[in-house]
């Protein structure tokens, strides 16, 4: 989708809902499916919690317990709402902790895990009737306002925007403890880029995009230097693994890469796919640099 005055010759959308000024609207697919985030993340944890033994615990944690040969023991917990310290017993533990990930620096001597954690900023709407009848996602072009949109429609009743622009780029130093986005309730939104997204989505469609959005919210996308996840295990220690650094694919690709944990930690090997090309021991071979460039490549804003 291209926003802007339409020429005459322009034709008309491919759905009523985008009445706002188009130039170009060019149909990728009919048979692509979506997720609603919340709503996977959910059932998946319902499904973990009819495991014998499993629950949940809100708990941050400060360390991992090693024995004097390098095997995880149990993991140090503070728990959220008490403060109080607890000792988890456990045998293996995986970091699976977005761009807060770097922590497992401090946990495993000699671990390099490099790390940006890239602040964007994301829009809710409220759905037409229109958009429940023609739920298309659109894939727009940059535009006047350094946006990039990116819109969902779901099948909560919403439209979720993304692809606002002006990400803000943070180094790992800033996620460690003590650093000032630390947590991930430290997160702020950029209500610049609140406003420059919402005149872009106004632009597109007027219907739904008047009275501006519901909800805004920023999440922090994972990146690491080389832009590919990070999965495996941590060299040199028994028990231990990593899986973050994800970028903004968390979601599509959380299944597939749960599972090939799940084969390497109970199996001794990954077979649903090839894990080589993300270990973590890529790092710890020589220095890596960080930043939003891989050579000439964009791994940030936009891949």
């Amino acid at each position: 989708v291209g926003g802007g005055a339409a020429l005459s010759e322009t034709p008309p959308p491919l759905v009523s809902w985008l009445d706002g000024e188009i130039t170009r609207c060019d149909l990728m697919d009919r048979g692509t499916a979506q997720v609603t985030p919340k709503e996977l993340v959910d059932a998946m944890h319902r499904e973990c919690g009819k495991v014998r033994g499993a629950r949940t615990v809100f708990a941050e944690v400060v360390d991992v317990v090693l024995n004097e040969n390098d095997e995880v023991v149990g993991v140090d917990v503070k728990h959220e709402k008490s403060n109080e310290l607890e000792r988890i017993e456990a045998t293996h533990v995986v970091v699976a902790m977005g761009p807060w990930s770097v922590r497992a620096e401090t946990w495993f001597e000699g671990l390099k895990v490099p790390m940006t954690g890239i602040k964007s900023v994301s829009l809710l709407f409220k759905a037409n009737a229109l958009v429940e009848k023609e739920p298309a996602a659109l894939f727009c072009a940059e535009d006047e306002n350094a946006c990039h949109l990116e819109v969902y429609p779901r099948s909560t009743g919403e439209v979720y925007v993304c692809g606002c622009g002006g990400s803000e780029y943070v180094d790992s130093g800033r996620l460690m403890p003590g650093g000032d986005l630390d947590r991930a309730d430290l997160v702020s939104t950029d209500e610049s880029r609140v406003r420059a997204a919402s005149a872009s989505f106004l632009g597109l469609s007027k219907s739904v995009g008047t009275g501006g959005p519901e909800k805004t919210q920023t999440c922090m996308r994972p990146c690491s230097s080389d832009a590919l996840p990070v999965m495996g295990r941590v060299p040199g220690f028994k028990g231990a693994y990593l899986q973050c650094a994800h970028n903004c694919w968390g979601i599509l690709w959380a299944p597939v890469s749960g599972k090939a944990m799940a084969e390497l930690i109970c199996d001794g090997v990954a077979t649903c796919a090839e894990l080589a090309p993300f270990s973590p021991a890529r790092f710890m071979k020589g220095k890596t640099k960080k930043g939003r460039k891989m050579g000439t490549r964009d791994v940030g804003e936009q891949w």
